[in-house]
């Protein structure tokens, strides 16, 4: 029996051989999270109390920034993978899976190029945006 005929054995859907890569990936990014989580946390104590000006300071310092943003994205990355799993694992009409598939990439490449942006304008020294962004 070929690969491609065998789709369902006793009514379980096979793998199509792409679920080894994502495991992996996944386990990846969890890997790659723990220390930068350790990390956020001693960064995060070590700023409590400190003030604001303090806190500007700690983002103008280009480590804390590449590995705040290096942070943000992983786990950006590290959320859309598990919502996929959620999709594919729930959702079963191709349409309503591939619509929230696609919304989901978007909100999370909205959502890093957002955190990027405002960590690299904070880095540069720029100003925060007013509440409300000045509207």
């Amino acid at each position: 029996m070929s690969r491609e005929t065998k789709a369902f054995v006793k009514g379980v859907k096979v793998s199509d051989r792409h679920g080894a890569g994502e495991w992996t990936a996944e386990r990846l990014s969890s890997l790659i999270l723990v220390p930068l989580t350790l990390w956020g946390l001693w960064s995060g104590f070590t700023l409590s109390g400190a003030g604001y000006d303090a806190a500007l300071d700690w983002f103008r310092s280009p480590v804390n920034a590449v590995l705040l943003a290096l942070t943000l994205l992983v786990s950006v990355w590290h959320m859309q993978m598990g919502l996929k799993v959620i999709v594919d694992d729930y959702i079963h009409k191709p349409g309503s899976r591939g619509a929230l598939l696609g919304l989901i990439g978007l909100l999370c490449i909205l959502i890093a190029a957002a955190g990027v942006f405002f960590i690299v304008r904070l880095a540069l020294g720029s100003a925060p945006l007013p509440a409300g962004f000045g509207i």
